[in-house]
C-alpha cells in the first residue's frame, strides 16, 4: 500500500508539475498569471473544482490554505481510495532540501459537502506536519502521529484539532449563502 501510494503521489507530483502555468517567451503571447500559484494542488480538473468551491464557502478552509501557502510545503490532492473505510487519508510526505511535499488521497465518488470537510479534515494534518519542520519523511510522520494522535474508528491516527476543522468545514459549506458572500 506504501509503494502505490508513493507511486500515485509521485504522478500526480509530476502531473501537477506540468500543468503550472508558463510564462511565454513571444512578446505578443498572453503571459499566464502565476502571481499566486496555491501550495495546494491537484492535477485533477474536478478536485480543483471542489477545492475552489471549499476556499469560496467555508472560512475555516480558506485559512487552511492561505497557511499552507504561507509555508515550504506543497500539497497534492489527487483521487484515490485510502482503505479502512475513510474517503480522505493523508497518505505521504517526501521533501527536498528546500521543500516538503505532501500527498492526500481522496475517493470522490460523491462530490459533496462532506468531501469538503474530508479534504479540510486532511489539509489539518498536513498542517500539523508543517508545524514540526523535523518531519520529512513517512517514518518521521509515523512517529508523529504515534505520540500525538488517538485511534480513530478507522484504526488510523487522528487529532482533535483534524477533526474539528472537518466538522467546521463540513457546517460552513452546508450553510453558505451566496447571497450573503461580500464583494
Amino acid at each position: 500500500m506504501a509503494k502505490t501510494a508513493r507511486n500515485a503521489a509521485m504522478a500526480m507530483m509530476a502531473a501537477a508539475i506540468l500543468t503550472v502555468p508558463r510564462v511565454s517567451g513571444a512578446a505578443d503571447a498572453p503571459v499566464a498569471d502565476t502571481s499566486h500559484v496555491s501550495h495546494v494542488r491537484s492535477a485533477s480538473p474536478a478536485l480543483l473544482g471542489i477545492i475552489q468551491q471549499a476556499t469560496e464557502r467555508s472560512a475555516t478552509f480558506r485559512g487552511l490554505v492561505e497557511k499552507i501557502d504561507a509555508s515550504d510545503s506543497l500539497v497534492f490532492v489527487s483521487e484515490g481510495r485510502c482503505g479502512h473505510g475513510v474517503r480522505a487519508c493523508f497518505a505521504s510526505v517526501t521533501s527536498s532540501p528546500t521543500s516538503r511535499y505532501m500527498f492526500v488521497l481522496v475517493d470522490t465518488r460523491k462530490a459533496d459537502w462532506d468531501l469538503m470537510g474530508s479534504i479540510g479534515h486532511e489539509l489539518r494534518h498536513t498542517l500539523e506536519v508543517i508545524a514540526q519542520p523535523g518531519i520529512r519523511d513517512d517514518v518521521a510522520k509515523y512517529f508523529f502521529y504515534e505520540q500525538i494522535g488517538s485511534h480513530g474508528a478507522s484504526g488510523a491516527r487522528e487529532t482533535p484539532a483534524a477533526i474539528e476543522a472537518g466538522n467546521t468545514v463540513r457546517s460552513e459549506v452546508r450553510t453558505f449563502n451566496p447571497q450573503t458572500k461580500s464583494e
